[in-house]
């Protein structure tokens, strides 16, 4: 194959100007594509901490449910407060005479 120095002359910068749009478009298209899923992958993992954080919280305060409060818990370094009616003894059922 032989190419002739006025086709390279006259060819070549319009090939390259070609392969530098396609370069540029491809660019924006992938940095869009990959900033998407770098924010869905950070989101997803928010949420996962948070579904996390929210259970143990969730969880601590049944744990405590008619018991004294007098321990606390965090739900991502906040302290968390538990209702009052949480916090005061079930009343015992009075015994039963056999």
């Amino acid at each position: 194959m032989e190419i002739n120095l006025s086709t390279i002359q006259t060819t070549a910068p319009w090939v390259l100007l070609g392969i530098g749009v396609v370069g540029v478009v491809a660019a924006i298209v992938v940095k869009k594509i990959v900033g998407k899923i770098i924010a869905l992958v950070l989101a997803a993992v928010l949420i996962f901490i948070g579904w996390q954080q929210r259970q143990q919280v969730i969880d601590f305060a049944n744990s405590v449910k008619n018991e004294t409060c007098a321990a606390s818990t965090t739900f991502v370094g906040i302290e968390i407060s538990l209702p009052e009616s949480w916090c005061t003894p079930a009343p015992t059922p009075a015994p039963t005479s056999a």
